[in-house]
């Protein structure tokens, strides 16, 4: 699981360098970066229920007995005990530095002139792992009455939690009705007075869509105040997971034409997804693979002006232009993303990185898109297409990019035989 870092520091270079370390690490993450100065006005937003470790990025240099700068922000932030555990990254400390470090409150000191991506991923492990079992304690601990330590749904055993977001936890749970795993999709409790509703949407998009590229959904209800889905279970996990290892362009293909296989499907069912992304890309293990996460999916002709509404919540990594620029979309919006999904694949790298996600999304709609090697040059066209900054350049639908998908396959297959 991709833990939740923060990183506070000065530096921009040792903040690109940080994040170059962790995107070794969890290719997905996309830690958010904070100035020290700003840490204790936003420590009630940097909690233990947010992020599993702060990366405190400073110096322990001491001058003329003063106190370093990082000693002063340690002993500041003691203060605050909703904090995530403190990995401190010190620049010019020492072995008094780090004692005096773990003193006031660091749960790990690590030097900076010798971190390497091995050590800190270790240490964030450890340290992600402890801060999750801290996180359920508190939320135990400050239930309000009568919400219970786990979702209780009649018909459903819960087994173990699979993940969280700020709306939602998702349940590997086992269903009476199907007698087999389901993976159970479970809203936290809505504010006393507003309706739960978090998943109608999302619901109503995949109960209009019946197609294997689809996730299967099995039931859907509201119970005690809290919505749930429960849906088909992936334990073959997804692209995002695939992506931790080398791909073949060969094996990249497939993927691309299976995933536009499916646009072409919800496209023509009338809707948008607006967060294709590797996580929301479930791989069965038949080798197929699954759309899930429609509850940013929209009707094409959908009249609701909440496209600003996309913007904040789609992925920056895999946002079009349009869609960074809060424009109408449609489903060449879809197929952007599919290309920067193949980018990916084919190269082991995201086309576009930032320190922000605004400076990310201006990318996508200014900087020109990296070149791949050119053992991948018979990409180069398909990627053109799909990546266009024009989405008038970009493939007209689902079907067409398809169809060119499936003819580099046909070239590629050719050269395959023509070489044994």
């Amino acid at each position: 699981m991709t833990p939740r870092i923060l990183v506070a520091g000065r530096d921009a270079q040792q903040r690109a360098w940080l994040r170059h370390y962790l995107q070794s690490i969890w290719p997905d993450i996309d830690p958010p970066t904070l100035d020290p100065d700003k840490l204790l006005a936003h420590a009630t937003t940097i909690s233990i229920q947010r992020h599993d470790a702060l990366l405190l990025c400073t110096s322990f240099a001491s001058h003329h007995g003063e106190e370093s700068d990082g000693i002063r922000w340690l002993r500041a932030l003691r203060r605050e005990r909703q904090l995530p555990p403190i990995v401190v990254i010190a620049a010019h400390g020492n072995e008094l530095a780090a004692v005096r470090a773990i003193r006031y409150g660091a749960a790990a000191y690590l030097p900076g002139d010798v971190l390497d991506a091995r050590l800190l991923g270790g240490t964030l492990r450890r340290l992600a792992h402890a801060s999750r079992r801290r996180r359920q304690r508190a939320v135990r601990a400050q239930r309000r009455p009568g919400e219970g330590n786990l979702p209780q749904l009649p018909g459903y055993t819960l087994l173990h939690e699979l993940g969280r977001s700020a709306r939602a936890g998702v349940w590997l749970a086992r269903s009476d009705a199907l007698e087999r795993p389901v993976a159970l999709k479970v809203s936290l409790p809505a504010p006393p007075g507003e309706p739960a509703q978090a998943f109608a949407n999302e619901y109503a998009a995949i109960a209009a869509v019946r197609h294997p590229a689809i996730v299967d959904i099995h039931d859907y209800g509201v119970h005690d105040g809290r919505e749930f889905i429960a849906m088909e279970y992936f334990p073959c996990g997804d692209l995002r997971q695939r992506l931790q290892h080398p791909m073949r362009p060969g094996e990249a293909l497939q993927y691309a034409r299976r995933i536009a296989a499916a646009l072409e499907v919800v496209h023509g069912s009338g809707m948008l997804h607006r967060d294709l992304k590797p996580p929301n890309i479930m791989l069965r293990a038949d080798g197929s693979t699954v759309l899930i996460d429609f509850g940013l999916a929209k009707l094409v002709d959908s009249r609701g002006n909440d496209t600003a509404l996309g913007v904040l919540r789609g992925s920056p990594y895999y946002m079009s232009p349009e869609q960074a620029q809060g424009m109408p979309l449609d489903g060449r919006s879809d197929l952007y993303s599919l290309g920067v999904i193949c980018f990916e694949m084919l190269t082991g790298r995201k086309p576009f990185h930032a320190d922000s996600p605004m400076e990310l999304m201006e990318q996508h709609v200014n900087a020109e898109r990296p070149d791949v090697p050119d053992a991948l040059a018979q990409w180069r066209p398909v990627l053109a297409r799909l990546m266009a900054r024009d989405r008038e350049q970009r493939f007209r639908n689902a079907a067409e990019a398809l169809a060119s998908l499936d003819a580099l396959a046909a070239i590629e297959s050719e050269g395959a035989s023509h070489a044994a």
